[in-house]
């Protein structure tokens, strides 16, 4: 089972936002499996593979956008395993100790980043491991800075190289899960 997280309220606190932010807000294409593009019309090239996080809601239930560079804690304690580019920055991930019944490890990544953290580095859920990258491409179809955030089981003795874009969808050494879903029986979800 994956534990909950306390990624949200770790994200508020370390960004000076626990006044402000309430919950997240998505625009269609924005969610796991979504397969239409949030910052442009017309589709993604494959489903998506996580969910981007751009907007809070707050106390009065208008949406804000993340401050610009804001700091990223990891959903749980672990190592970063790899750190490669993006389009907008770097991809950050991290492997943590939770394992299923099969031997599959939970990964989670974090993208369009600027690690603050390197290869083989240990990370704490209470410590910042990167901030959201002012990203370089720039163009009409480029989406704002904003969190990609991905989450899945890894095989085991899968090697770390295979992770990266485009191909996650189709890399049979993960199984993606939806970042949204519910932690336990509690129904909360995995980032708040």
């Amino acid at each position: 089972m994956i534990p909950d997280s306390q990624f949200f309220s770790t994200f508020l606190n370390m960004n000076h936002l626990a006044d402000e932010g309430t919950g997240w807000l998505f625009l269609p294409g924005m969610r796991f499996e979504d397969t239409q593009a949030w910052w442009k019309d017309g589709p993604r090239q494959s489903p998506h593979e996580g969910v981007d996080l751009l907007y809070l809601a707050d106390s009065s239930g208008q949406r804000q956008e993340l401050p610009k560079q804001a700091l990223v804690p990891p959903l749980w304690d672990g190592e970063v395993i790899a750190v490669f580019g993006d389009f907008l920055g770097s991809t950050v991930a991290v492997l943590h100790p939770v394992i299923d019944g099969q031997g599959w490890r939970l990964v989670s990544l974090y993208g369009h980043v600027h690690p603050l953290m390197g290869c083989g580095a240990q990370v704490s859920a209470k410590e910042p491991l990167a901030e959201v990258a002012c990203g370089t491409a720039r163009g009409a179809s480029a989406p704002p800075d904003h969190l990609h955030l991905s989450l899945g089981w890894l095989a085991p003795g899968w090697p770390v190289a295979e992770l990266g874009w485009p191909g996650l969808w189709s890399n049979p050494g993960i199984r993606l899960i939806d970042p949204l879903a519910p932690a336990s029986d509690s129904a909360q979800a995995l980032i708040g």
